[in-house]
């Protein structure tokens, strides 16, 4: 993280932008670039299929901005992915997709189906999955950064562990501000180092969340973290609100 702002927003920040004033996403696309608001993670999910995500791809870049996150909806616990190698292998065309059009971050979800907790079986089809695509990723120069939901954060130890026993730093972890009370400091030390991707949501920027988020961002300063700090609002705002919670952001990284 050093001395640079690895700030960025989500699409879904757009789009409560593009709610609030009453216009499209493209619209409020333009809105954000002339506040110089360039660097976004994109939801695959709310932009319609692989053709439209590169339509924004090359619209971003055409009005100086990058698309440094790409969110997919694909989930390596899910659907046929335990048993299909066609699933694995729509996420391997996704990481080319990835490295062609320079989004240096892949998030990919790993969540139990019907919403049941995390057990062990789950952990070992997602090391196995996790191996299937690790030289895509590796060859694509693309980090990959899984998303748990918060009923991992019980399980994070064991999720830390597989992880680093992978042992590329191509394999990494979203940190979701919203779930950190769930961790003690020292499991949130070990987490740390294999974090590659951070995401924010506006209550996280108010106490106490702010304190444990501000403590965070010291601890990835340690780390040397070169990944992504990114804002994803759940409510209607304004292009100054959504300005003010970026500056937010950036005073936290700074203190």
């Amino acid at each position: 993280m050093g001395n640079q702002l690895n700030i960025c927003i989500n699409s879904s920040s757009i789009s409560q932008l593009a709610s609030r004033e009453k216009m499209g996403f493209e619209q409020a696309l333009t809105k954000c670039f002339e506040k110089g608001i360039k660097s976004l993670e994109l939801d695959e999910p709310d932009s319609g299929g692989r053709e439209q995500v590169l339509q924004l791809f090359n619209e971003i870049r055409n009005n100086g901005g990058s698309v440094v996150v790409l969110n997919l909806g694909l989930n390596l616990l899910g659907g046929d992915v335990k048993s299909n190698e066609k699933y694995l292998n729509d996420v391997k065309n996704w990481i080319k997709f990835c490295g062609e059009n320079g989004c240096r971050v892949l998030r990919l979800k790993a969540t139990p189906v019907s919403g049941k907790t995390y057990c062990e079986n789950d952990f070992k089809i997602l090391y196995r999955n996790l191996l299937n695509i690790l030289s895509s990723a590796e060859k694509n120069n693309v980090e990959i950064s899984i998303s748990t939901d918060k009923t991992a954060y019980s399980n994070m130890d064991r999720l830390a562990a597989m992880i680093e026993d992978i042992g590329s730093e191509t394999i990494g972890i979203t940190l979701d501000s919203e779930s950190l009370s769930r961790l003690d400091e020292k499991m949130l030390e070990k987490l740390v180092p294999l974090v590659n991707h951070v995401t924010v949501s506006e209550a996280c920027l108010k106490s106490p969340g702010k304190n444990i988020l501000e403590k965070v961002f010291k601890m990835l300063k340690t780390t040397a973290y070169k990944g992504y700090v990114s804002l994803q609002l759940a409510e209607a705002c304004s292009i100054e609100e959504l300005n003010s919670h970026v500056d937010t952001i950036a005073r936290m990284i700074m203190s």
